[in-house]
């Protein structure tokens, strides 16, 4: 059977009194894998529980996060402080399985909430990230080891992605979806820089250092020498 079929009797059989739910992730994108799980989001009345678990159901992984109208104004403001979405993308971008009364509403305040994006990076943060990346990018350059390579070459990525991505005021991502937002710049040359470098075979230090390059550049340059963290 289908995800969506699959999801939707999950929250009949097991979330009956639920006032809605929305099936996100790769399932709803239409991106499901032979591993992928299905992402429930489930909504409740004010005043019930708020949780998430992980079951098997007719074969499916399922993680399922139980919410009301105040868990999920919780973990919007965390979110939008860690700056990185899972249960605001999974309620805007998911499809609607059931509705009871208050789906669309929920789902059209999840979207605003997506739209506002996440909370911009004061002038400190950023420059630690800017001193990160830099200690990185210094590490590959001089790295003559490839498993310190690999590992190094990993952090300096992630790091540049996160750093493109708020500088655009963009959500993070962890894992595949660092990549998914990096596929919502269609038009920034070090995104797409970004996804070719991860798409390819060789991986190669001095490309990927390039890009870090031009990163730091829109966002205030390399930072090392004279960088000082803390009050002297």
């Amino acid at each position: 059977m289908d995800p969506v079929t699959i999801a939707r009797s999950y929250v009949e059989e097991m979330h009956a009194g639920a006032e809605a739910s929305i099936l996100g992730g790769s399932a709803a994108l239409g991106r499901s894998t032979p591993t992928s799980d299905l992402d429930i989001a489930i909504l409740y009345r004010a005043g019930g529980s708020n949780y998430a678990e992980t079951v098997r159901y007719r074969g499916w992984i399922v993680e399922a996060f139980i919410h009301t109208p105040e868990s999920l104004a919780f973990w919007y403001e965390k979110e939008r402080t860690l700056r990185c979405a899972v249960i605001g993308d999974i309620c805007a971008r998911g499809l609607l399985l059931t509705d009871h009364g208050p789906g669309k509403q929920w789902q059209d305040e999840a979207r605003r909430y997506m739209r506002q994006g996440p909370m911009p990076l004061t002038d400190a943060e950023r420059d630690l990230r800017r001193y990160d990346l830099s200690c990185s990018m210094d590490d590959l350059l001089g790295s003559s080891s490839p498993a310190e390579t690999f590992a190094i070459a990993s952090d300096v990525f992630r790091q540049t992605a996160e750093l493109l991505l708020l500088r655009h005021q963009k959500w993070l991502g962890n894992g595949k979806w660092a990549v998914r937002r990096l596929e919502q710049l269609t038009n920034d040359e070090s995104a797409l820089g970004l996804l070719a470098w991860a798409a390819s075979i060789d991986h190669d230090s001095q490309k990927l250092a390039v890009i870090a390059r031009d990163v730091l550049d829109q966002n205030g340059g390399y930072a090392m020498e004279g960088f000082l963290r803390g009050t002297r």
